[in-house]
This record gives structure tokens, sequence and C-alpha cells, in this order.
């Protein structure tokens, strides 16, 4: 494969600049697997977001990145994290790359955005705090659920009064890929990813949840392996205590893609659903979603006299994958704050961890008792 050394703008022919003028973030892609190609086919032609070169062990797969994004390779890690143009990473490596990677991105000045979740190993959640700590590079971890239209809403609908005081939530995030798993993966490995579907797709929900409520108190939860070729569980259920609300999770990874959220409140009840064959194209991921809201038509003061009304919410699109890595583009400038930095990181991988000591240890788990483990 023939690097791009020679595009326009490493020649000086092309000055590539945002609108205001100001040259765009240099950025490098770091893990070229399906997630990362699906990343970069949402930022790669961004306003703010310059991607500008390319790392993969697999020299294959990083010659047709390179060439299909028109960006550079870079040989090594080290040879990337040499480099003076390139201000920060975008990080989709398996969970257990993470610390290592981060650590040595930090120690070399670039910022980091990386996939959640952010570690699972309490020792490598530890160093990436550390890592962030010390040098005081703009760290962001990708949770773009809560970027989701219909997400947005239910929050303003939330902080507005207007469906009243929330009670429940129930979120659902499955897919089918646990059926597809083989023995070696990563994802099929209890201690790569605990939980199997929870932290590959609950976590999405955890945070979810904590973007509309705060980190929960207390979990429990179950889990079942199903007949699949990997020793991790597959199905997940899990209660979630809030300070005034219960929440539901499930993430499944053994039936056709559902990402779903039941919102009750005493005036209203919000349904959103998402078309999951549309997740992995964030800019028109919301084109293809609805949110019901449910409430009480008309009134009467015999509950059986009372009848419902529903109807479609309207939803302005967005695009969840891009907005994250404008945002954190636009941090590196100081032109904007990261909204999911490595605090809310690992308190959504503590509400996991502690699920998955509730499911193993078969007793109720005081988030806290996660947290303080993690904490540096």
């Amino acid at each position: 494969m023939k690097h791009v050394a020679e595009a326009p703008w490493r020649k000086g022919k092309l000055k590539m600049t945002d609108r205001d003028g100001q040259e765009k973030v240099r950025l490098a892609a770091v893990g070229l697997g399906r997630w990362g190609r699906v990343m970069a086919a949402a930022y790669h032609e961004s306003d703010v977001v310059d991607l500008r070169s390319c790392f993969s062990r697999d020299p294959v797969r990083r010659g047709a990145f390179a060439s299909d994004f028109g960006c550079e390779e870079a040989q090594s890690l080290d040879e990337l994290l040499a480099r003076d143009d390139i201000e920060g990473l975008v990080l989709t490596v398996p969970n257990d790359q993470h610390a290592p990677i981060i650590e040595a991105a930090a120690q070399a000045g670039k910022h980091v955005y990386v996939e959640k979740p952010v570690a699972v190993e309490p020792a490598d959640v530890r160093r990436i705090q550390e890592a962030v700590a010390a040098t005081g590079i703009v760290f962001a971890c990708g949770h773009s659920a809560r970027r989701l239209a219909g997400v947005r809403e239910m929050r303003r609908s939330l902080d507005s009064g207007e469906i009243g005081t929330p009670s429940m939530i129930e979120a659902v995030f499955s897919n089918e890929r646990g059926l597809e798993l083989k023995e070696g993966d990563w994802r099929g490995d209890p201690a790569q990813c605990p939980g199997g579907p929870l932290t590959q797709l609950g976590i999405h929900q955890i945070d979810n949840m904590n973007y509309l409520f705060g980190v929960p108190s207390r979990v429990m939860g179950v889990g079942k392996r199903g007949a699949t070729a990997v020793a991790n569980t597959m199905v997940v259920a899990a209660l979630l205590e809030f300070d005034d609300v219960i929440g539901y999770l499930g993430a499944d990874w053994l039936t056709p893609g559902a990402f779903t959220l039941d919102l009750s409140c005493t005036k209203a009840r919000l349904r959103y659903e998402l078309d999951f064959s549309w997740w992995s194209n964030s800019a028109d991921t919301d084109a293809h979603t609805r949110l019901i809201k449910t409430e009480i038509g008309s009134d009467s003061a015999d509950p059986d006299g009372r009848v419902l009304s529903e109807h479609a919410v309207k939803l302005t699109p967005r695009d969840h994958l891009r907005e994250e890595i404008d945002e954190f583009a636009m941090a590196i400038r100081g032109k904007a704050a990261v909204e999911v930095g490595i605090d809310v990181a690992v308190s959504n991988v503590a509400v996991v961890l502690a699920v998955a000591r509730a499911i193993n240890e078969q007793r109720g788990v005081d988030v806290a008792e996660v947290l303080e483990e993690l904490r540096v």
C-alpha cells in the first residue's frame, strides 16, 4: 500500500481550515476494525477535523483504511505518537488495550477520544485516570447514545417538568452478535468483556440513565449464558436504584437488534424506539427512530372513564457520532467542553462492574463499593 504522504495539504497546496479560518484539528485513528471505520465514516469529512493518519498492527487493514479515508498510515504506534502534526487520537481497540495506549498517548502530549468502556479492569481504569490527571490532556469517552434526539428530548421533558415526576425507566439494548462469536474472540472472554452484552451494549443505556438521573446507588442482576460457543454471559437483566426512580436494564446478545427506552412519569409516559439497523449510520440514525408520548387525553373522576392519548413527538435529527468527535476536536482548541469525560466514564464502568458482581455473587451491590475500587 502506497503511503498518502503526498496529500496536497502536506505539500502546502491546500490549507486545511474550518469555517472560521482556523486550522482543523489533526487527528489519527488507532484501531481500524469495523467500529473504527464506522467512526471514521462519521467524522472524516467534518468541518473541524482533519483525519491525518491511522495505525493498526495489521498492514492490510491499515492500508485499506488509509486508502478509503484519504489519510496517511503509520507503521507503528511509536511513529504516530512521535509526529508533531498529530494532536489527538480516536481510539477504537479492544478494552484491554486502552490503558497502555492512552498512557503512551498522554505522555506524548496527544489528546484522546476512546470508545466506551474506558476500561473494565480496575487497575486499567486507575492507570487511565492517573495519565489524564498527570498530563492534562483533553479526554473524551464514546458514549454517543445520550446524543440521540429522542434521549435529548427525554431530558428536556424532564427538566421542563411537563411530563411530571419520574418513577421508572426501562432500557433495553440487544442484538444478535453473540450468535456469531467464536472461541478466542475477546468479546467472549468474561475478563475482557464482563457480562458480555452488559459491557458492550448495556453500558450505552447505563450512560443514558446516568445522563437522565445520575449514578444509581444500588444494583441487582441476573445473567444467562445461552447455548453459544463462548463462555461469556449472553443475556443480562438488572435493576438499578436511583434516588427516586427505579431502573430496569436488559441487554441480550441472542436476538435481532433492539434499542428502547420507556420513561414513566406522573403526567405522561415516553417510549423511544430506534431501528438498530441504522445505528452505525449516525447521520441517519435519528430519522429511523420515534418517540411516543402517552398521557391522559380525557380525564374523569371515574378511573374507567379516563381516555389515553398517544402521539409522536417531533425530533430534530442529529449526528450522534460526529457530534462526539467534533466536540472533542473543539475541546482541543479550547472552544468546547467534553460532555463525557473521565469522571462520567468511570462512573458508567462502576455500574457495569457492580451489575456483573451482583450476577456473580447473587446479591445486591452498592455502586459506591465499586467506585471506591476504581478511583485514584
